[in-house]
């Protein structure tokens, strides 16, 4: 592992109707600045579902465009950590308060909360700034005689997450030929802002709500919230108490300009001819499952962990 910060993403599925998003804005800073209080916390990056990537036809019924159609929808929770410990011990330390407030959500959810823990394998994100940033930005650039570098505005971007089930013993020969996809991609198409290669390396039992039979029996929307104990015990876990499943799970995350410059972007690797030998035989041989893309729009952030990352 390295020595990264990681990332905990609580998946959920929810109800696609006006009172839920009521919900999200009330709810959603609430946990955050409960979530602050724990030294070891970093950042996050809250995103709902806007779409999916068709794939020309493979995934026909969708479209980048679905906010009105689809439901329920994905909310992708990511919080980014020093290490697990610091993660299950905000947990801990805040379970009355944390319980509470995500018991209020629940009139909304579908399926989930599935919170899943990530290594960032690599990553080419740039730091997330406003509008009013960038000529300074750009200016630094060229008074230093470096390339214009990529801008990525906050909460106007689109990002697509694209989940690759990889076949076992082929991990090395994924994350090599993922890389250089990645970097042909934002080397060539016009509006690819960034990327970040996840890992997946277990999940979390409390993050999940997967309390012991009798909090699980306690759960009604945030009631008497029962002691802090899951079916590993209630001593804070240091490492991910849920093993990483298998055959092992990546998500490439990806940011564009937009969700057509995404739409059309992710098309090159089915019709430009280079681009598809390194796609075919650097991802697509080594997966059991996927790719899947699904289209995400960021509601909040605060994205400084993305200075942290050492690569």
């Amino acid at each position: 592992m390295s020595k990264n910060p990681i990332i905990a993403i609580n998946q959920a599925k929810i109800f696609n109707r006006p009172e839920s998003y009521e919900i999200m804005m009330k709810v959603g800073p609430k946990v955050c600045i409960t979530t602050a209080n724990h030294p070891g916390f970093l950042g996050f990056e809250q995103l709902i579902q806007t779409g999916i990537h068709p794939m020309a036809g493979r995934y026909g019924g969708g479209s980048i465009d679905m906010r009105e159609t689809l439901n329920p929808i994905a909310m992708y929770q990511y919080t980014v950590w020093k290490d697990v410990h610091s993660h299950e011990e905000m947990h801990h330390d805040n379970f009355d308060t944390i319980y509470e407030l995500c018991g209020s959500c629940l009139d909304m959810v579908i399926e989930g909360p599935w919170e899943v823990y990530y290594e960032i394998i690599k990553s080419d994100l740039p730091p997330i700034m406003g509008i009013t940033d960038v000529p300074t930005i750009l200016g630094d650039a060229f008074a230093k005689q470096q390339p214009v570098p990529k801008v990525a505005l906050a909460e106007q971007r689109a990002i697509t997450v694209g989940d690759h089930w990889v076949m076992k013993g082929h991990e090395q020969g994924f994350e090599e030929g993922v890389i250089k996809t990645l970097e042909w991609l934002k080397a060539s198409v016009p509006g690819m802002i960034g990327w970040m290669i996840l890992k997946q390396t277990g999940a979390s039992a409390i993050g999940s709500f997967q309390l012991d039979p009798e909090g699980m029996l306690k759960a009604t929307l945030g009631a008497n919230p029962p002691k802090y104990n899951t079916n590993y015990g209630s001593k804070i876990p240091t490492q991910p108490p849920i093993p990483a499943q298998t055959p092992a799970q990546y998500l490439i995350h990806m940011e564009w300009e937009s969700p057509a410059h995404a739409h059309t972007g992710l098309g090159y690797v089915m019709v430009d001819y280079d681009l598809r030998q390194i796609h075919n035989n650097g991802v697509l041989q080594h997966l059991d499952k996927g790719p899947y893309y699904m289209f995400f729009a960021p509601m909040m952030e605060q994205g400084m962990w993305r200075k942290k990352l050492m690569f």
